[in-house]
């Protein structure tokens, strides 16, 4: 493959805030590091910055504005003491579907405004596993993904359907068939049910949430009722979803760099919070599992050992912890109502 020719074909949306705004703060320069970081990895790819109206722009390098309206904030849950939590769901959709809607080549990338490359690792990456299975078949070739915030287990326990909204790579049309979703809309509390969807459980993730309404759009059965909806049969669908469809690479793998709030004293960047997360390595597992038989695991038994053993004292003990607060909470449920 002519890497020089494959980068010349890739368009990088670059979506979010590029200053501090209104309820979300931005690292001071991050924004300019993440363009030259693509200019110095993806010379002759194009930057697309999406973006709001009203933002600072001067100094920026990008070669198309999209500036988007801003949605707002949406609400998808209610606090015990009755108040509001806010999350920036819609935004992300927005930023992220409007800026992808305007590429005009074959690959493109979805890059927080906050985030920035590496090296262009991930371009090799996403034509090394070609291999498929039958199976919940359903993007047309595989998109990289950061395993930041992918999460194996969740308190304790395993999840599924649990993926990163950081850093995306692949087809255009799939990362549109990924991001160009229905707005989130806002959870309205009732009498019945004052607090969100999934009481007393918790609710989904929002990293779940993306994830199922892009799912969605070729299966509606594929369906989670809380963020620890985790039956032997959905583990399994989301394991073939995985292993069919995308990949999954620490940010050493891909070229992916962080901004300091999540590597500053973060918990995602220390194995107490990294063992939660879905290795490159597990997913090399459940490409091999359910694609390809005969494919070699690139891991060492040392980074096997270390995981297994982080797990340990960090994520297995959480499990007794979670199932007790989940009895508390349906116990205090049942009783009121």
């Amino acid at each position: 493959m002519n890497l020089e020719k494959k980068i010349c074909d890739i368009t990088v949306v670059v979506q979010g805030p590029v200053q501090t705004f209104k309820d979300r703060k931005q690292e001071e320069g991050i924004t300019v590091k993440c363009l030259k970081s693509i200019r110095e990895h993806l010379p002759g790819a194009k930057i697309i910055l999406s973006t709001w109206h009203g933002q600072e722009l001067q100094g920026l390098d990008y070669d198309q504005l999209v500036l988007c309206d801003d949605p707002g904030q949406n609400i998808r849950q209610y606090k015990l003491d009755g108040t509001p939590r806010y999350y920036n769901n819609n935004r992300q959709i927005v930023s992220s579907s409007e800026g992808l809607k305007k590429v005009t080549t074959k690959y493109a990338m979805k890059l927080r405004s906050d985030n920035y490359l590496t090296s262009n690792d991930f371009v090799m990456l996403q034509k090394k596993f070609q291999k498929r299975c039958n199976d919940y078949k359903f993007l047309q070739e595989r998109v990289v993904m950061s395993n930041v915030f992918a999460r194996q287990y969740s308190k304790g326990h395993k999840v599924a359907f649990h993926l990163n909204d950081f850093f995306y790579f692949g087809l255009t049309k799939d990362l549109l068939t990924l991001w160009d979703l229905p707005l989130v809309e806002d959870f309205i509390p009732t009498k019945e049910q004052p607090y969100h969807d999934s009481h007393p459980n918790y609710v989904i993730d929002c990293a779940q949430l993306f994830w199922l309404k892009a799912l969605n759009k070729f299966d509606p059965s594929i369906q989670l009722e809380h963020l620890l909806d985790n039956s032997k049969a959905k583990l399994k669908q989301s394991d073939i979803c995985y292993a069919n469809n995308i990949i999954i690479g620490e940010p050493s793998d891909i070229g992916l760099g962080l901004c300091k709030r999540f590597i500053e004293n973060s918990r995602v960047s220390r194995p107490k919070g990294k063992c939660a997360h879905i290795y490159f390595f597990e997913w090399q597992q459940l490409y091999k599992k359910h694609c390809d038989s005969g494919f070699n695991v690139e891991c060492s038994l040392v980074e096997k050992i270390e995981v297994f053993i982080y797990r340990l004292m960090y994520t297995h003990s959480l499990y007794i912890e979670a199932k007790f607060r989940i009895m508390k909470r349906k116990l205090n449920w049942y009783s009121t109502n």
